[in-house]
This record gives C-alpha cells, sequence and structure tokens, in this order.
C-alpha cells in the first residue's frame, strides 16, 4: 500500500490541485481580467494652431520650406498602449472617388528618422498620461500644388507619397497590441496659406 503525504494537515495532491487552481486564476488575472479593467484609452485631438500646427520649417537644409499639420494622441486610460502605429485608412477626393494610399504608414512627430528599420519606429508605446504627435500632412514652398505625407527614411513602399492639393476626406487607423482600433476622420479643404492646410477633424470612432 502507498504511503499517503501530509503536509500541514493535507494531503499532497489537495495542495497540488489548489497550486494548480491558484497558477490558473492568477494567469486569468493578468491575462485577462486586469487588462480588461486597467487598459489603455486613447483621445484623439486637433487644433488649427500651435503646436497642431509647424510653420516655416526647413525640409531641407538651405533650400524648402513646409508647414507641416500634426494630430495628438493622448493615453487617458490606466495602461500602456503598447506598439501604436497610425496609417491611411482612406483618403476621398472632392467627387468622392478613393485615392490610392491606403496603408500608407503616417510618420510620428517624435521619429523623423527611421535608422534602419522603418518597420520598428512605425510603432511607439504610449504610457498612461503620455502623448505622441503624428504628422498628417505638410506643404513644401518648392511645391505648392500638392499634399505631402511624411513617410519613413524615404523608403519605397509601392504608393505615392502625394495628392493634388483639393478638398479631400481622409480616414487615418490607429491600432495597437492591446485596443482596439480608433478612426479619425479629417477633411483638407482646398486651399493654403503660409501656416499650411485648413482641415478640421471631424470625429473619431472605435472598430
Amino acid at each position: 500500500m502507498s504511503e499517503v503525504i501530509y503536509f500541514l494537515g493535507m494531503r499532497l495532491e489537495f495542495w497540488t490541485l489548489f497550486l494548480a487552481i491558484i497558477a490558473i486564476v492568477f494567469t486569468g488575472l493578468k491575462d485577462f481580467i486586469i487588462p480588461a479593467i486597467f487598459k489603455p484609452n486613447l483621445k484623439i485631438s486637433y487644433f488649427p494652431k500651435e503646436p497642431y500646427k509647424r510653420a516655416g520649417i526647413v525640409i531641407y537644409p538651405g533650400s524648402n520650406l513646409g508647414a507641416f499639420d500634426r494630430f495628438k494622441i493622448e493615453n487617458i486610460g490606466k495602461s500602456i498602449a503598447k506598439n501604436c502605429r497610425c496609417q491611411i485608412y482612406s483618403i476621398k477626393n472632392k467627387e468622392g472617388k478613393e485615392i490610392d494610399l491606403r496603408g500608407f504608414p503616417l510618420m510620428w512627430a517624435s521619429r523623423p528618422d527611421s535608422a534602419e528599420n522603418f518597420t520598428k519606429a512605425e510603432r511607439l508605446n504610449i504610457g498612461p498620461g503620455e502623448s505622441e504627435f503624428v504628422d498628417l500632412a505638410h506643404m513644401r514652398s518648392d511645391n505648392t500644388t500638392k499634399i505631402f505625407f511624411n513617410s519613413y527614411h524615404n523608403i519605397p513602399i509601392g504608393m505615392a507619397n502625394n495628392i493634388p492639393i483639393g478638398e479631400n476626406s481622409i480616414k487615418i487607423i490607429i491600432s495597437g497590441d492591446n485596443f482596439k482600433p480608433y478612426f479619425a476622420n479629417f477633411k483638407i479643404f482646398e486651399g493654403l496659406d503660409i501656416s499650411g492646410f485648413k482641415i478640421k477633424l471631424l470625429g473619431v470612432k472605435r472598430k
């Protein structure tokens, strides 16, 4: 007959079962329950003034000037928003025709150079209370007929980095590892001045 082993008055197999249950509960708390309660919550904003508008920035030293329009992403939640990235989801012109720039990665204003790997530069974490700016569009003094979008490190991605100036509706997708995507809808109106384009944030929705 096998000997029954006791520890603190309980049979050893009961302790094994008890510890297994504790491990399952801890894993559930760590991976599912706590992230569901303490999760990131992003606030997307844009206003036609600094620091959302940056005018008179030298694009190429000694030559061209540019005016940038940027929007802000702020984490007002209780946990880190992990691996955030922004892409153009769709662009439609005044006639409602789709322009083929879907998937174009927009540049974080804090990461103007991607070094060797632009895919790593595309993604960053935004901690609770922190915010980041994203370059939405910019004008250039050497070409005032187009709306330009910043690409990472001038790496060819199979699509242009500009569209003709005019009234355009732009939808941006903001995604990450631990939150459902946000969709920010902007309208760029026809015409420009020294401070850049006339842009309006129409609204933000969740997927």
